[in-house]
């Protein structure tokens, strides 16, 4: 079997994570990978930017360079990871050498991540796996694919508990900028519970609150095994689903639970197929939000408890890169895998 993995392939990526996973299930004979990182970072800045934001330049024209130089002949299977830089007659090109072009976003593909070059090449893919339920219509225009949806996941090799005894942080959130996490986040340092805070776009959020001993600021981001870390230190993480777009679960709705971590999130009926009440810590307001949190950090017992279950939860559920993988392979292959 020869398999194909275009995509960025950059430690700590959920997108290598997955590449991963296919490589381990599939086992193939040959399994290359198309690291699209490479060619994006090869323009300057300013370039890099504007392919970013408006799919245009030599961003493009180095990714698509890049990954037609590297084909050879026939595949199995060809998996495109966030195909936002991939032209019309690339994935032409990608659907000639293979009978299973397969196309898997994590990110709102319509919404927020919009490529004119994926609006024209979609229909070429025989799948299009999509995490984002609310999408789903956006994935009608492409009548001749099979639309896939799946959750998001967690890698079971690095997301993994910590020691209770050892955590020392109330609450943590980990990602970026937006208004309402900041008022959230705001509630908590006003009712003096300690929160470890990382992500892009907090520099004004951090300096306001400069003097406020309760606030731990890790700046960007914390990425790999430093996440990790990160999330097994606190008692309560924030897994805040992003306002910019309707979302309805993120990668950290299991991440944190694997990482043994109390998840503190808004209750959604999403979220609620994945969970029940005793193994997250839903919130339905501003004044729950912040009981619930001062509740279960005086109750060690019961914190203990809804953090035991949520592990159980997404261990015992699939939620897992490598049970996701093999769902889909299955489907792909039509047969167990």
């Amino acid at each position: 079997m020869r398999v194909l993995y275009i995509g960025q392939y950059d430690e700590g990526t959920t997108s290598k994570m997955r590449a991963d996973r296919l490589k381990f299930i599939l086992k193939p004979g040959e399994f290359s990978v198309i690291n699209t990182n490479i060619p994006f970072f090869r323009p300057n800045k300013v370039f890099r930017s504007i392919g970013f934001r408006y799919k245009v330049g030599p961003v493009i024209s180095a990714v698509n360079e890049y990954i037609l130089s590297y084909i050879n002949g026939a595949y199995d299977l060809i998996w495109v990871d966030k195909a936002i830089y991939i032209t019309k007659k690339t994935t032409k090109f990608l659907k000639s050498c293979t009978n299973n072009l397969v196309h898997f976003t994590p990110d709102p593909a319509f919404t927020f991540h919009r490529s004119k070059h994926f609006n024209q090449s979609g229909g070429l893919y025989d799948y299009l796996i999509t995490t984002k339920s609310y999408e789903l219509d956006c994935y009608s225009d492409f009548s001749d694919s099979k639309v896939l949806l799946v959750t998001q996941g967690f890698e079971k090799g690095l997301h993994k508990p910590g020691v209770f005894a050892q955590k020392d942080v109330d609450v943590v959130f980990i990602g970026h900028y937006e208004k309402e996490r900041s008022r959230y986040i705001s509630l908590l340092l006003n009712n003096g519970i300690t929160v470890a805070l990382a992500g892009i776009k907090w520099e004004t959020f951090e300096a306001k609150h400069k003097g406020n001993s309760n606030l731990i600021y890790f700046g960007k981001g914390v990425y790999g095994t430093d996440y990790v870390k990160t999330l097994q230190k606190a008692k309560i993480a924030f897994g805040s689903v992003s306002k910019w777009v309707p979302e309805k679960h993120t990668t950290r709705t299991f991440e944190i639970p694997a990482c043994g971590t109390a998840l503190l999130t808004e209750w959604n009926e999403e979220i609620a197929s994945f969970y029940e009440d005793d193994e997250v810590i839903y919130y339905r307001s501003e004044k729950e939000f912040v009981e619930k949190v001062k509740y279960f950090l005086a109750n060690e017992e019961a914190l203990k408890a809804v953090t035991k279950n949520g592990h159980q939860k997404v261990i015992q559920g699939g939620y897992d890169y490598e049970s996701i993988m093999r769902k889909l392979l299955g489907q792909i292959f039509e047969k167990a895998i």
